[in-house]
């Protein structure tokens, strides 16, 4: 459902001079591929298949300006430990106050916030980059499954277990090259 754009896509800014006073929403059906750092990640190869649900309103409460989006939906990633595919669930929403100037902390009581002139671009909400950040910040630094096999049989050949040795992978791989 797109009420106020035009656009069927995602917008990559939403203009505020135009859309602060009367308010701005979208929804609908985004492909992950879109988000080119997301894409930089760790992610499985099903990346280019994937999309999310994602629905951004915009409108004035009491003089503040508020960001509320949510997403639904999963991020396949590759685990780091048996390198298999994993799915992260990022389904989850986001209010975010909208802020002009450092007086209008004061107004929204804790909340998270975003001040316009840091984001150096005048008065234009760049609401892809704010989603892709967002994402970025939900996956885990190293994905892993809770419970999964390393792909590579970390024993030496005499028999003995080197499992708990600091450098019992690399005993292995030595084994390997000679």
């Amino acid at each position: 459902m797109n009420m106020y754009g035009q656009n069927k896509d995602l917008p990559e800014n939403i203009m505020l001079d135009k859309w602060a006073d009367i308010g701005f929403a979208w929804s609908g059906t985004v492909p992950v591929s879109i988000f080119e750092r997301l894409s930089s990640q760790k992610m499985s190869q099903e990346i280019g298949s994937q999309s999310l649900q994602v629905q951004v309103l915009l409108k004035k409460e009491q003089g503040i300006l508020w960001l509320h989006f949510s997403i639904t939906g999963g991020l396949a990633v590759t685990c780091q430990r048996c390198l298999d595919s994993m799915v992260i669930d990022v389904t989850d929403e986001y209010r975010l106050a909208i802020l002009s100037d450092e007086q209008q902390i004061e107004q929204i009581q804790d909340a998270e916030y975003v001040l316009i002139e840091e984001l150096g671009l005048g008065r234009v909400l760049p609401i892809k980059n704010l989603l892709e950040d967002e994402l970025l910040l939900m996956l885990p630094l190293s994905p892993r499954h809770e419970a999964c096999d390393l792909p590579i049989e970390m024993t030496q050949e005499d028999g003995n277990d080197l499992e708990g040795h600091p450098f019992a992978a690399l005993q292995a791989l030595k084994g390997r090259l000679n």
